[in-house]
């Protein structure tokens, strides 16, 4: 089920299956972006490579083209992601026209234990801020082993034990993207 949580700054919450875990993803949508993609009637990108790719090459300048992505970059799937120019001298440049969809905002695991929640949560480091939700007693060490990850607490009463760590990425991997990617799909699939 799709919860609109603050229509005017687009965020929105659900349940969904990603990647065989069930998940409670809170995230918000690049209008520009989704509007864009609508148009062009293009829908998530799921190809994590074709992804790596992208990343390679800068969205506000033309960049040479590493010789590793220049075949993916030259897909008829690819033309409405990059602008691509042959250099004379051989090689090839791209600039990149498109970018992740939804930004994930907090990634919350539904679990009967602490200790199967943050073996859920460690697959989805990186990805954003995560949060486990259980009904069961928790030990000192499992508290310290949830804070020592940046990984939060809340019991299913709503009481929050621990917040989650700030999530601050550096920069992009192409997995966070997929994982983008697939919220947007879910997203799509729930507005269309």
């Amino acid at each position: 089920m799709l919860e609109v949580l603050q229509e005017s700054d687009a965020i929105y919450r659900h349940e969904g299956v990603f990647d065989r875990s069930l998940l409670t993803v809170t995230y918000s949508v690049n209008r520009a972006e989704h509007e864009a993609r609508v148009g062009a009637g293009r829908r998530e990108i799921r190809d994590e490579y074709l992804l790596t790719a992208l990343l390679s090459v800068p969205e506000d300048r033309l960049s040479p083209v590493s010789p590793r992505f220049e075949r993916v970059l030259r897909k008829a799937d690819s033309a409405q992601l990059v602008t691509i120019l042959n250099d004379p001298e051989g090689g090839l440049w791209a600039q990149r026209r498109v970018q992740p969809a939804v930004d994930v905002r907090s990634i919350e695991i539904t679990s009967t234990s602490l200790k199967r929640g943050c073996t859920a949560a460690h697959r989805w480091a990186g990805y954003g801020p995560r949060t486990i939700t259980t009904s069961a007693s928790v030990s000192a060490f499992e508290l310290t082993e949830a804070s020592h990850y940046g990984i939060g607490l809340q019991m299913t009463d709503g009481e929050c034990v621990m917040m989650p760590a700030a999530f601050v990425p550096q920069r992009w991997s192409s997995a966070r993207w997929r994982f983008a990617e697939l919220v947007y799909g879910q997203f799509r699939d729930l507005n269309d």
